[in-house]
C-alpha cells in the first residue's frame, strides 16, 4: 500500500508509523515548495495523509480537489506521532 504525506519536513518521522500500518510506500509533499502545488499525484497511492498544522488552505483545497478527482480518501492529522499513526490505520482498514 502507498500514500502521500502532505505536510511537514521530513517525512522519515512517519516511516515507523507507516511500515506498522502496512504502508510499504510512502511518497511526501512538504507543501512549501512552489513546485508541490503543481505535481501529479503518484499512480500507486491508496490514501492522503494531510497534516492540517503544515499547509496553507491553497495547497489544502488542492490536494482536497485532487483527490476527488481520483476518489481517494483523505485523513487529516495534526503532527503528533499519534495523530498520525491513527490517521495510518484509518487509511489501512
Amino acid at each position: 500500500m502507498a500514500i502521500l504525506v502532505v505536510g511537514g519536513d521530513h517525512p522519515n518521522q512517519f516511516a515507523d508509523s507507516a511500515r506498522e500500518a502496512g504502508v510499504n510506500r510512502l511518497h511526501h509533499w512538504s507543501g512549501r515548495r512552489a513546485a508541490d502545488h503543481h505535481q501529479p499525484l503518484p499512480r500507486d497511492l491508496r490514501g492522503i495523509v494531510l497534516l492540517i498544522d503544515h499547509v496553507n488552505h491553497g495547497m489544502a483545497a488542492r490536494v482536497r480537489r485532487l483527490a476527488s478527482q481520483h476518489g481517494l480518501p483523505v485523513v487529516y492529522s495534526a503532527r503528533s506521532r499519534s495523530q498520525i499513526r491513527n490517521a495510518l490505520s484509518r487509511l489501512a482498514a
